[in-house]
Order: structure tokens, then C-alpha cells, then sequence
């Protein structure tokens, strides 16, 4: 029986995990560029962290300090004027490394790197989450 504000701070604490309700982006593609973005309604569970993960992938770590922590994102710059060898042996760690800050990411794994044309290189990743597994590949610039 709770008596008293000293009983209430002997009780465990117990971790629960908030929703991860987001708003529902609705992307337009054109081949793997995202040419526009609408708003339409609202996304739960898996479609949230993939969403979640678009914009991890998509946001460069320390641009916008006023909006996003220095935590989130990702470290892309430094790829550019690298080659294709430095991108491929260093692409996981950056990806895992802003990943990893969301705590629904369970596992990341490289799939495949491939250089599809002079100045792109493209990297595609297995993801497992607490809600389920998402595949994500992105193009990355290496030329200004």
C-alpha cells in the first residue's frame, strides 16, 4: 500500500515505449531521387520507422543545429571527393552510427555498394527494428 511520496519513490521504474506515431509522408520518386513530399495523414509502427529512416539517411548531421539535435543524422560530406574504395569501407559505420540513435534499430546490415555511374556511389542496408525488417538503399554523391 502507497502511504507517502517516499513509498512512491520505492517502486521500480519500469520502461514503456512511447508510440511512434508520425505524420504519413506520401513521396513522389523518380528513379531513386524524392522529387516531392505531401503530408497525408498519419503512420504507426514499421511504415513510421521507415519513414524514420528516410529522413536519418537524408538529414546531414550539424546543419541545422536549431531543429535538430547534433545527434541526429548523418555524416555524408565527407564522401565527397573520396573515392569509391573510401566510401565503401566506411559507408557502414556511418550509416550504423546515425541509425543507432533511434532505439527502435536492432540491427544494420551492408548489402550491397555499387558505383552505378562516374561521381554516385549507392549503398543499400538490411534494417531490423523493433517493429520489423525494412530495406533502404540511397545514392550518394561523391563529386560536388
Amino acid at each position: 500500500m502507497i502511504t507517502g511520496f517516499r513509498d512512491v519513490l520505492a517502486l521500480p521504474l519500469m520502461p514503456t515505449r512511447r508510440p511512434s506515431m508520425a505524420w504519413a509522408y506520401i513521396h513522389i520518386v523518380d528513379g531513386a531521387e524524392f522529387d516531392d513530399s505531401r503530408l497525408d495523414g498519419y503512420v504507426d509502427g514499421l511504415e513510421a520507422y521507415r519513414q524514420a529512416v528516410f529522413h536519418m539517411v537524408h538529414t546531414e548531421r550539424y546543419d541545422y543545429p536549431g531543429i535538430h539535435p547534433g545527434n541526429e543524422g548523418i555524416r555524408m560530406r565527407q564522401f565527397v571527393g573520396r573515392s569509391f574504395a573510401y566510401f565503401r569501407a566506411k559507408i557502414y559505420n556511418v550509416v550504423k552510427d546515425a541509425l543507432f540513435q533511434d532505439d527502435r534499430t536492432r540491427g544494420v546490415r551492408l548489402t550491397q555498394t555499387a558505383n552505378p555511374q562516374p561521381g554516385v556511389a549507392f549503398a543499400e542496408f538490411e534494417i531490423d527494428s523493433a517493429y520489423g525488417r525494412v530495406r533502404y538503399g540511397f545514392n550518394v554523391p561523391l563529386m560536388e
